[in-house]
């Protein structure tokens, strides 16, 4: 026997093993006692047991000479793969989890706060102070709406994210919609945008609603930072099988790259997920200035549709 037909047996006693422990979870789970619902109470730790249970069994299926052969580190590699996909996708789920909870925990106090500013609102003329306490009142449920329809956002995108809708989109569009969009804001600060791009006819895969508003929020989140009568520079190219788009100044004068982590917003936090979401990235880097942070967001190109 070869030792390519001698992997190919024991990749099939690999998949047999891993069908018996997948019926034995489903099983068990219908008493809720399964696999299954042990990875939900434990978490990591009982995955990295079914893992190791799962090795045994697969050590103890080989030969000794295969079990540390050749046969034996490539069938170890393929359940390290295995795993890590496995863990990846667990702690997605529990971070999409612990944002559907933060967001449900922020609804509450929200509530209250709507009530409290339609109540005054209600009273019609009053002094300067009620005034402006609704004002506050209509600031801050403003504020609390927007983030936990992003945190709402973002565990859907961590705990779906097969479920994001996927189109040919062209690149010069998408950044064309997010300018218009956020020129009235820059308007009103005398900030001007200025573009540079050289993406040519490049085109992305993916949600097209959503890479306006992350590019929104990057261009948003500058033009806030920025002093009036100055630009906010939008600079695009192709670098390899990505395109990458830069704003710059995100933060003025930012001391040091830990500070960019404490200075992000929710509006950041969201725009980032949906970046990741389409196997993209986004960071910081030196503005070209020197004297503040540019942020880069790199998107996975896709072929122009037929």
């Amino acid at each position: 026997m070869t030792l390519f037909e001698g992997a190919e047996l024991l990749v099939e006693e690999l998949a047999e093993l891993l069908e018996t422990t997948d019926t034995t979870a489903s099983a068990d789970a219908a008493t809720g006692h399964g696999a299954s619902r042990a990875r939900e109470d434990a978490g990591p730790e009982a995955l990295a047991r079914e893992f190791a249970a799962l090795r045994r069994d697969v050590a103890g299926h080989l030969e000794p000479a295969d079990r540390e052969g050749e046969v034996g580190e490539a069938l170890h590699e393929v359940l390290d793969r295995q795993y890590a996909a496995s863990m990846a996708a667990l702690l997605r789920e529990r971070e999409a989890q612990l944002l559907e909870m933060l967001a449900h925990d922020i609804s509450n106090p929200l509530m209250n706060i709507c009530l409290c500013r339609d109540y005054l609102g209600g009273l019609g003329g009053g002094s300067p102070e009620q005034e402006m306490v609704t004002e506050m009142l209509q600031s801050a449920s403003q504020r609390l709406q927007d983030v936990t329809r992003g945190l709402h956002e973002v565990a859907d995108l961590r705990g779906s994210p097969e479920l994001l809708e996927r189109y040919p989109l062209p690149v010069g569009e998408l950044v064309a919609e997010a300018v218009t969009r956020s020129e009235a804001s820059g308007s009103a600060r005398k900030v001007r945008i200025e573009q540079t791009l050289q993406v040519g006819e490049a085109w992305l895969l993916g949600d097209h609603e959503r890479l306006v508003r992350a590019l929104t929020s990057a261009l948003q989140s500058a033009l806030r930072a920025a002093v009036a009568e100055r630009a906010v520079v939008l600079r695009g190219e192709v670098v390899g099988a990505e395109v990458v788009l830069r704003v710059s100044d995100v933060i003025a004068d930012l001391g040091r790259p830990s500070l960019a982590r404490r200075r992000t917003t929710t509006e950041l936090f969201v725009a980032r997920s949906i970046v990741e979401a389409h196997g993209g990235r986004l960071w910081h880097e030196p503005s070209p200035s020197g004297g503040g942070t540019t942020l880069a967001i790199g998107l996975p190109l896709a072929p122009a549709p037929a």
